[in-house]
This record gives C-alpha cells, structure tokens and sequence, in this order.
C-alpha cells in the first residue's frame, strides 16, 4: 500500500470536535434560557459546571487529535526527506547510466563488423543495449511517478500543517473560555452564598417577629377575655364557622403568599406564614371583615401599621403592612367597616397582610373568605 493511500488514516477525523462543539453550543444555549428565566440555583449551577466539562473535553480532544496530526506530520516528513534523497540518487545514477549505453551503442564500426563474432555479435550487442535502455526507461518512468506523489505527499503535508495551526488557536480560544468560566462560576457560587445567607438571615427574622406577632396576639386575646379552647378549629356556632367560605375579602386583589410554609424559589429557604399577602391597588380602602372590638392599632416591626380586631367568639383577625390605620384601641367597629388603607407588602407591590386566628391558633383565611 502507498504513502498516499496511507495518509488519510493518519488524518484525524473531525467528528469527535463536531459532536462536542455542538454539544457545547446546546449546553450554552440551555445556560442562557435559564439565566434568563432565573431559574433555581442548583440547576443553574449545574448547567454551569456541564459547560465547563463539556469545554474540558473539547480542550482534551483538540489536545488528542493535535498530538496525532503531529505525529502524522513527522511520518510524512519522514518519508518525503527519504523519498527526496533516494530520488536525487536515482536521478544521478540514471543519468551516468544512460550516457554509459548510448557511448556504447554509437561505437559501431568496420572493426566490429569485421571483428571477433562479426554481425552476429553486433547485433547481439544492440539487442542487449536496447534492453538496458528500455530498463533505463521504465526506472525514470518510476522516477517521475515517485517524483509526482512526493509533490502530493508535500501537499498533504502543508495541509496538515494548516489544520495543526487552526487546532492551536483552538486550544487556545478554548483554554480561554475555560479560564473565564472558571472565574465566572467561582464568582457567581460567591454571590450566591452570599445572597443564600442573606435569605437565611431575612427567614430568621421573619419567623422571630412572626413569633413576636403570636405572643402580642395571644397577651391581647388573654387580656380580652374571649378565648376559645384549642383543639378543633371554632365552634359550630361561630360566625366564622357559620360563615365560612362566603365572608368577604377585606380588601379587593389577589393573594400573592398563601397560608403556611413558603418555600422560596431560588434559594429554598422555609418559612413560615401565618397568614395571606393580598395584593392590591395602592392606598385601597382595607375594611373589617367583622364587627368587633380593637385589641391593637398602630406600628408593629416590619408590618408598618397594624390593625388586631377581637371578634367576641375566640376568632381574632390582623390586617398588617398598611401605610396607615383609622382605628383606635377600644374602638368599637362594624363589619365591613374601614380600618385603614394598603401600604406596602414585601416585594413592593401594595396590599394587606391578613391573619384569622381561633384561640390564638393562626387558621388558614382563605378557607373562611369567599
């Protein structure tokens, strides 16, 4: 088998660098839609550590394939230096051979014809230069055939040299993008612990002051006198028992943070809510959901002015985030009656903070709302 039928297996093939390009480009591609959606951070992190592998790989692969090119190259200079010399000895020896036949062939004179052997001998003798020169012949024919694959072996290689040089700024771009992500994945794991710890520390506080608002509830319901015993949810004969499911909203919107745990969607901290966010328009009418009597009103931690109303069967209701009260403690209120207007609710969009409460146990309010 030739050279030249040799040297595409010492060509690497291009498909492995192909697959992973194209995966690179997926990867990233998925990267930014979810960078653009603020997706939750472990996934982001994660597509984030795939492309930095992917590029990883790609990196080794035109490592790989670049060795192997390099190896190439040396065979077919190898070759191509061999070829050369044993082409320039060929040539050399050919033509002081060619010159010997044909000084030979044109000695033919009377002293051949009439010498030892005669024609006979004559003939013989050109019949066997002719030979010798049709030997001549086919060899420079091989000269010249060996002579045009050493030009395509000198091609191939200029060929592999080129791809050698794209592979190495490859490498190098890839290197580069390598070195970056490294940077951007270490900055980014840092902002977001850093963002991790400040939401940890903000559930800690809102659990402290939601625990707060149960103790100030629950000295205020053991002050009034209207206590309902724990356990069961009501009594049967409750207005919000009898009610419940049909009593209105205290202010128009929809509920932004329902009842119960919370589980924040990036960082997955927990915490606890006691009772709905009702998002609504600014400066809203916040009205009384019942008549009764009011236990607080006024500025309470992080939910601005805060409204308690005692309802006289162990039911209390709070109304906070409100950017202000037009209550009184010792006020006597009617249902539906205004209590003050919406403020602003964690997130800025404005609205009230609801709670329902049966002897001091925090219920869910939208089983009793309609």
């Amino acid at each position: 088998m030739s050279l030249l039928l040799l040297l595409p297996l010492l060509l690497p093939s291009a498909s492995a660098v192909d697959s992973l390009d194209a995966r690179l480009a997926g990867t990233r591609e998925r990267l930014a839609e979810l960078e653009a959606q603020q997706a939750e951070v472990v996934e982001l992190l994660l597509a984030m550590h795939e492309e930095l592998e992917t590029a990883r790989e790609l990196y080794r692969e035109l490592s790989r394939q670049e060795a192997e090119i390099s190896l190439s190259i040396e065979a077919v200079e190898g070759t191509a230096g061999r070829t050369d010399s044993t082409r320039g000895d060929l040539e050399e020896s050919l033509r002081a051979y060619l010159l010997y036949i044909y000084s030979h062939r044109r000695s033919t004179g009377f002293e051949t014809l009439f010498g030892s052997g005669g024609i006979g001998a004559m003939v013989r003798r050109e019949a066997y230069l002719d030979h010798l020169a049709r030997q001549a012949a086919n060899e420079y024919s091989r000269l010249s055939r060996s002579t045009d694959s050493l030009g395509h072996f000198r091609d191939s290689l200029a060929v592999l040299h080129q791809r050698v040089a794209v592979l190495q700024e490859r490498m190098i771009e890839v290197g580069e993008s390598i070195y970056l992500e490294e940077a951007r994945q270490a900055a980014l794991r840092s902002e977001i612990e850093t963002e991790i710890e400040a939401a940890r520390d903000s559930a800690l506080a809102l659990e402290a002051e939601r625990q707060r608002l149960g103790a100030l509830v629950a000295n205020l319901q053991s002050g009034s006198g209207h206590v309902a015993p724990l356990g069961p949810v009501g009594s049967p004969d409750s207005y919000f028992e009898q009610n419940r499911g049909s009593i209105e909203w205290p202010v128009s919107g929809s509920v932004t943070r329902h009842f119960g745990i919370v589980v924040h969607p990036v960082y997955g901290t927990e915490t606890v809510n006691d009772g709905v966010c009702i998002s609504s328009q600014a400066s809203e009418p916040v009205r009384a959901v019942r008549g009764g009597t009011v236990l607080y009103a006024d500025r309470f931690a992080s939910y601005e002015q805060m409204v308690i109303i005692d309802h006289g069967d162990g039911f209390f209701t709070v109304y906070g985030y409100m950017s202000d009260n037009s209550v009184a403690v010792g006020d006597e209120i009617g249902s539906g009656q205004e209590i003050g207007t919406t403020g602003r609710l964690p997130g800025g969009s404005a609205g009230v903070y609801f709670e329902i409460r049966n002897g001091g146990q925090p219920v869910d309010p939208e089983w009793y709302l309609e």
